[in-house]
């Protein structure tokens, strides 16, 4: 287990935070989701992070009943990191009075999936993403 701060992003953290996602984004999807930058008018500094020794090494970021982004650097992965992250994003879905969380993922991202699952998520449908050919699962779980 990794001991890291969750917070929130500052203002003046959204470049930080950006690199964070593209990082992950490049790494995961290989240039088919995002092509570098992301865009540059995406609002980070609403969004949850996980640091340590003052560095950004994960996101998580909300909206509505949505999960939005869930983001963790891969050298802190399977370390308590994107958990941490994943219980504060629901605390906060939940706290918006959202009886039912809901998120999107790659059907074929195996490894979040499962780690969704772990958590409580089901899978509610499958469906085909609206500009890429790949198809994506939209998952829930009910609030306690």
């Amino acid at each position: 287990m990794i001991d890291a701060l969750i917070r929130r992003a500052g203002p003046e953290e959204n470049e930080t935070v950006r690199a964070v996602v593209q990082t992950v984004v490049d790494e995961v999807y290989g240039g088919l989701w995002a092509s570098p930058p992301l865009p540059v008018d995406e609002d980070w500094h609403s969004c949850w992070v996980a640091v340590q020794d003052a560095k950004i090494i994960g996101v998580a970021k909300t909206s509505g009943e949505w999960l939005d982004d869930l983001w963790v650097l891969r050298e802190y992965r399977e370390c308590g990191v994107g958990q941490n992250l994943l219980a504060r994003a629901e605390d906060e879905i939940a706290g918006r009075g959202h009886g039912t969380l809901r998120l999107r993922v790659v059907q074929s991202n195996e490894a979040p999936i499962d780690f969704y699952r772990r958590h409580g998520w089901r899978t509610a449908r499958a469906f085909p993403h609206e500009k890429f050919p790949i198809t994506m699962l939209e998952m829930c779980k009910a609030v306690r």
